[in-house]
């Protein structure tokens, strides 16, 4: 009995409807438009006197390269950098849970697990060679199939550009420079 009294209330609600609302833009038509004034003050709609402002366009000078209107421009140096003889990496073992320190050689490759991880170059900043590091990587899961990663790996952040794999990580942790 309550078996069915719970089905006909079911069947009594029905499934939910959703509705779609379609509402037309409207146009603006051309003969609704004011034209500005000719004077240089206009009226607002709680009746307050508005001047306008002249501009005499054959006057504007044209902005240096570069420059934004309105805005403050802030201007950065880029880091002058260094090429390194080759980088310190970590590795993480996800499923292991061990960590494995490896040193590598521009050019030279080394084995994490079934990875093996191929180090391109390593640049650093000159004013300050312990603060930063940039490692060219490439990254396959065998010798001779497509790279699972390829590209600059940023110590300072690591997140930007990470290996995504389902085992490991690796991370840079500086550049070698002897």
């Amino acid at each position: 009995m309550l078996r069915l009294l719970s089905l006909l209330l079911v069947l009594a609600a029905g499934p939910a409807v959703a509705q779609i609302v379609v509402v037309p833009l409207d146009p603006v038509d051309p003969s609704e438009v004011e034209p500005l004034p000719e004077s240089d003050s206009v009226e607002s709609a709680e009746g307050e006197v508005i001047e306008l402002e002249t501009f005499d366009f054959e006057t504007l000078e044209p902005l240096p390269p570069g420059s934004v209107v309105g805005d403050e421009v802030i201007t950065t140096e880029e880091d002058v950098v260094a090429t390194g003889t080759g980088a310190r990496l970590k590795g993480l073992d996800k499923l292991a849970g061990s960590v494995e320190d490896l040193t590598l050689s521009n050019g030279e490759t080394v084995g994490l697990g079934w990875l093996q991880i191929t180090l391109g170059e390593c640049r650093y900043p000159v004013d300050n060679p312990a603060g930063d590091a940039y490692a060219w990587l490439v990254i396959r899961e065998e010798a001779g199939e497509a790279p699972v990663f390829e590209g600059w790996m940023v110590a300072s952040s690591p997140a930007l550009n990470a290996l995504d794999h389902a085992r490991f990580d690796v991370w840079v942790i500086a550049c070698t420079t002897e």
